[in-house]
């Protein structure tokens, strides 16, 4: 593999719909492109967190480990599922709370919940685990291969989420009005229990 097939892979790895996508385009509907943007900060929190594991070879462990895997991928689908339902509790509730200041999340719950949903998806890490060494060259110094590397891969994630968030926010006049803002959270809470199922599966 050359440098541009790293980034396009990369990119396709980003840009396929997943769990980050879904919380960073939920998060500009519920609580706008600021409290998104935080979101994001957890998400690549997460990410840079993975890219560290395997630097360290605890990927390769976990990719080795049906145990530690499953355990990570357990925990991922539970948290995802307590979202989804949470979601779809919140759909029935009065109209107009998820528009008024106190139903907004805080900056640290929206980072909280990003990192959490990165850090207990176990297919990020086992990706990432098989992908990133192809392009290691073990007769320099890998501490800085890993690094630059790591760099791109957290850039280009970045910069998606922050794409897809740009784009739910041009819509976000629209989707959040009345039983709009209820049929979305109800939407959502499928969305992120149909996620955990496919991580299940």
């Amino acid at each position: 593999m050359n440098f541009l097939e790293f980034i396009i892979t990369c990119t396709l790895f980003s840009i396929s719909p997943g769990s980050g996508a879904a919380v960073s385009i939920n998060n500009v509907i519920t609580n706008g492109f600021k409290g998104a943007s935080f979101g994001i900060v957890g998400l690549q929190s997460a990410l840079a967190l993975h890219l560290f594991f395997i630097y360290l070879g605890i990927g390769l462990l976990v990719s080795q480990s049906p145990i530690l895997y499953n355990l990570i991928k357990y925990l991922g689908i539970i948290y995802l599922a307590y979202l989804g339902i949470e979601k779809i509790i919140s759909s029935f509730k009065h109209k107009n709370i998820f528009l008024s200041n106190s139903a907004k999340q805080s900056d640290a719950v929206l980072m909280q919940q990003g990192f959490t949903v990165n850090l207990t998806n176990p297919k990020s890490i086992i990706f990432l685990t098989s992908f990133i060494p192809q392009f290691i060259n073990e007769s320099s110094n890998t501490m800085i291969q890993y690094l630059l590397l790591g760099g791109i891969v957290v850039f280009i994630d970045t910069i998606v989420m922050f794409i897809y968030s740009l784009c739910a926010s041009f819509f976000r006049s629209y989707l959040t009005e009345g039983k709009t803002i209820q049929n979305i959270n109800f939407i959502f809470g499928i969305i992120f229990i149909g996620i955990a199922i496919s991580i299940a599966i």
